[in-house]
């Protein structure tokens, strides 16, 4: 062999021997590398379990850490803060929450898609039967009341003590006069009376109807149950007659010895009266009748009648959050369905020269916002005295609308009719929308069918 073949062996040898090196190295290599991206998945992998464990629900996480020792509590604690929370982002994505009480009624959108822009108007009006018929007294239902029901969509009809001769004649004009409205409209007419105790439209005139004790009589029992009971007793003749809302209690402080409203008002206590007023609430509601506090922000320091002069209380909204206040928040607590705002005056409380009726800050930021009433708000009769001196029925009727009035209530024709072209004329003129008009009306339907 000559010494190039020898030479060519030993560069083949060593080309081997580095190749097998390298290979080796190569493997080593490989190894090091899967072993560090399991250390890696393992760990990841660990991590998420131990995220999925942390996001356990309430009463399963509370098992856990009854078992677990301090150091791993507070390691739990930890993540729960820091760490992100996909499984509430796929239950906002697939299951948003929604708020009950924004919820549409169906019903009441089925009602209100099958009412004209004139229906509704009408259904923002609460009216005397005298107002849309024209007689003097109505006793009974006769042709005039299906002629003027048929024309007029309103509301409600408010009776009075001058309506009711008897039981069974203020039975049968009821029920008449309801069945007349479902029969041309096809839904229920609401019907309401002005039933406290001693101060009563019906007891005394109909026998089913026991006289109860004035609200002086009964808060002077100390007992507040038998406030629950008297209205309890009131609500079950109401129904009796058909009445679905009693415009009572007088919610209200007796401020004044030589207040007009004298013994319907509970006590010149603020917090008697407040919580004589909600037994009061409880007793209708018990008896399957709805309650209408009178009147916002309280008559008890006023001496005159509005339905005979302007009337002005010269009390702050402080001092009127610190007493006349009271009842109409235990009232609103106890459930009242609606609130009357009153025509007087209260200049330094926020109205301004305005009745409070029709005041948008009286109504809509003391009584919706502050105190928190989402219910039906009704204006006091715009055809008082106490309103009437400053403002005509059809003005009032805008502006107790603008200021948040869901109902308008007017007791004569001539007011009746003023306020219904002022409203219809605002609505096509764009001052108010037919949309603010299905809010109020969405208020009152959803009252009357609950």
């Amino acid at each position: 062999m000559d010494r190039n073949d020898s030479d060519r062996r030993a560069y083949r040898h060593k080309r081997r021997i580095r190749n097998q090196i390298v290979c080796w190295l190569v493997l080593v290599i490989m190894i090091i590398i899967l072993g560090v991206a399991a250390y890696i998945a393992t760990d990841l992998l660990g991590k998420a379990l131990e995220k999925k464990g942390t996001q356990q629900p309430p009463v399963a996480a509370a098992a856990s850490e009854n078992t677990a020792s301090e150091d791993e509590a507070q390691d739990t604690e930890s993540t729960v803060i820091t760490a992100p929370e996909p499984i509430d982002e796929i239950v906002e994505e697939t299951e948003p929450v929604v708020d009950a009480e924004s919820e549409e009624d169906p019903e009441v959108a089925a009602l209100l898609d099958g009412m004209s822009l004139e229906q509704k108007i009408d259904g923002l009006l609460l009216v005397s039967p005298e107002a849309i018929t024209g007689v003097a007294v109505a006793t009974m239902a006769g042709d005039g009341t299906k002629e003027a029901l048929t024309q007029f969509a309103v509301g409600g009809i408010v009776y009075t003590a001058k309506n009711v001769v008897s039981g069974d004649q203020f039975k049968e004009l009821v029920a008449t006069t309801k069945d007349m409205y479902h029969e041309v409209y096809n839904r229920d007419l609401l019907v309401l009376i002005d039933e406290e105790g001693k101060y009563s439209a019906i007891a005394g005139k109909a026998e089913e109807a026991d006289p109860q004790p004035s609200a002086k009589e009964l808060a002077e029992t100390g007992n507040r149950d038998n406030v629950t009971e008297s209205y309890e007793t009131i609500a079950a003749y109401l129904k009796t007659y058909g009445v679905d809302v009693d415009l009572a209690p007088q919610a209200a402080v007796l401020t004044a010895e030589n207040s007009y409203l004298g013994e319907r008002i509970f006590s010149d206590d603020a917090d008697i009266a407040a919580s004589m007023t909600a037994a009061a609430v409880e007793g209708l509601k018990n008896g399957g009748v709805m309650s209408c506090l009178a009147a916002f922000p309280g008559e008890g320091g006023v001496s005159a009648d509005p339905d005979n002069a302007s009337i002005t209380t010269d009390k702050s909204a402080e001092e009127l959050e610190e007493c006349e206040y009271k009842p109409f928040i235990s009232g609103i607590e106890a459930g009242a369905d609606m609130i009357m705002v009153s025509n007087i005056v209260a200049a330094n409380a926020g109205s301004g020269d305005a009745s409070c009726s029709l005041s948008e800050e009286i109504v809509t930021n003391v009584l919706r916002n502050e105190l928190g009433f989402e219910g039906v708000v009704v204006s006091a009769p715009l055809d008082q005295v106490a309103c009437t001196s400053s403002a005509t029925p059809g003005a009032a009727a805008l502006k107790a609308f603008i200021a948040g009035a869901d109902l308008i209530y007017v007791r004569s024709t001539v007011a009746f009719n003023e306020a219904r072209e002022a409203l219809r004329g605002a609505v096509e003129d764009g001052t108010i929308s037919e949309e603010l008009v299905d809010t109020a009306l969405k208020r009152v339907y959803t009252m009357k069918l609950k």
